[in-house]
């Protein structure tokens, strides 16, 4: 039941805004799940191109894989090093492309902040390993180098039996 519940309150913070301006114009329908295209932006990492978290995890739960959730912000300086510089050492890439979703949530942004809001991200970076449900496995607040990576994962993975 928590989990529905989370799903319906995602869905409707970053599905919806309830403000009083104008309504968005019409875009033809979002790419299914199964077609969240892959960032090219970053040099390693496979980071999925969505700006809502919903569609990772119904991709999640049809491909069983967690999901490696890195929340960050233009102007943080530790999340321009670890892009910079963790996430394009081939080991992190291959362990966190092979075994996990790579979704990027930019704090800065409407959904990112909601995202942020649901988990109770408050300072950057912040990295989660979330369940095929969206729980939380493995939360890690700073700059988290390669072994911090590995090690969180690995533990996430633990946590669902892999």
């Amino acid at each position: 039941m928590r989990f529905l519940t989370l799903l319906i309150v995602i869905g409707w913070l970053c599905g919806c805004n309830p403000s009083k301006q104008a309504p968005a114009p019409v875009r033809p329908n979002p790419p299914k799940p199964a077609e969240i295209p892959v960032s090219t932006e970053a040099k390693t990492i496979a980071w999925l191109d969505s700006e809502r978290l919903m569609p990772v995890l119904e991709m999640a739960q049809r491909e069983k894989k967690p999901v490696f959730v890195e929340f960050y912000a233009s102007w943080c300086a530790p999340c321009k090093v670890m892009e910079e510089e963790i996430f394009t050492q081939p080991e992190v890439s291959r362990y966190l492309n092979s075994n996990f979703l790579n979704f990027r949530a930019d704090f800065d942004s409407p959904s990112g902040r909601t995202i942020a809001e649901i988990y109770e991200v408050e300072k950057l970076p912040t990295i989660l390993f979330l369940d095929t449900q969206g729980i939380v496995l493995e939360r890690y607040l700073g700059m988290a180098g390669s072994t911090t990576i590995k090690t969180l994962g690995a533990s996430a993975l633990g946590k669902m039996g892999k």
